[in-house]
């Protein structure tokens, strides 16, 4: 089980999209930064070196060094990311390389993540690694500016165990229940309970033949079990990336021999 450092409820940015480097500084530091932040924090630090070296990120962050425990956390955190990038379960979206914004971020296909990728994510950036026959060893930027769904990101640190603070306008009034804004203004969502309860119905073999079905069955769900959670049509469910993704890749359906 993953934990945040101190074991301490971690806090990410309050919109849909944020950088990688805000997730990994997020998780690992306890503070979302953005990798043009960190720039500015390096230039700012540069008449700051202590005994003659380079200041590291944390230390200019946090004045502090980075524990042993917090490396090994970065390690993991970037090799589980990309494990759940193949299997579909997160989204990146992110510049190609020599591209820029005007022609539009893309979504990276889960198949890239088959091999496995550098996360330079100070900078934002994802690298293939050197070919074995390469001599000497050279690295290619393939994205750049790379983003990934926030809502995914909480929920895969949830079930590795990870307490994610609320920030102070994304907790329902009355209820207290924590929600999630889509981008459009008032418009909440409470799509990380339904793929929760989801991943656990087809985890026990436990749905019907149709997506209609599912999400019907889904939405209802979300209705009796979470009242004062920002309802969901089933079509909208339905409709979802990851759901689409996670019912493409469900097991076999459980038979009752009775």
């Amino acid at each position: 089980m993953m934990q945040g450092s101190d074991n301490q409820p971690i806090q990410l940015p309050d919109r849909q999209a944020i950088t990688l480097c805000e997730a990994v500084t997020a998780f690992c530091y306890r503070k979302a930064c953005s990798a043009p932040a960190l720039m500015i924090y390096g230039l700012l630090n540069q008449a700051g070196k202590a005994e003659g070296r380079e200041l590291s990120i944390e230390e200019r962050l946090y004045g502090e060094a980075p524990t042993e425990e917090q490396n090994d956390k970065e390690v993991e955190l970037v090799e589980r990311l990309q494990s759940a990038a193949y299997a579909g379960r997160i989204k990146f979206r992110a510049l190609k390389n020599g591209e820029y914004p005007a022609g539009g971020h893309k979504d990276i296909d889960p198949l890239y993540f088959s091999q496995q990728r550098g996360f330079r994510w100070v900078c934002d950036e994802i690298w293939s690694h050197p070919s074995l026959v390469s001599e000497p060893p050279h690295f290619t930027e393939d994205w750049h500016d790379v983003h990934l769904d926030r809502e995914q990101f909480e929920a895969l640190l949830q079930e590795w165990g990870v307490s994610v603070q609320q920030s102070p306008d994304a907790a329902d009034v009355e209820g207290g229940r924590k929600t999630y804004r889509t981008g459009a203004a008032g418009h909440p969502t409470s799509i990380h309970l339904v793929m929760k309860e989801a991943r656990r119905r087809l985890d026990a073999g436990d749905y019907p033949e149709f997506l209609t079905t599912f999400s019907e069955e889904l939405a209802n769900w979300l209705k009796v079990t979470e009242p004062e959670a920002a309802p969901m049509t089933a079509k909208t469910i339905r409709n979802n990336s990851e759901l689409r993704s996670l019912w493409r890749r469900r097991p076999p359906r459980i038979i009752d021999p009775s």
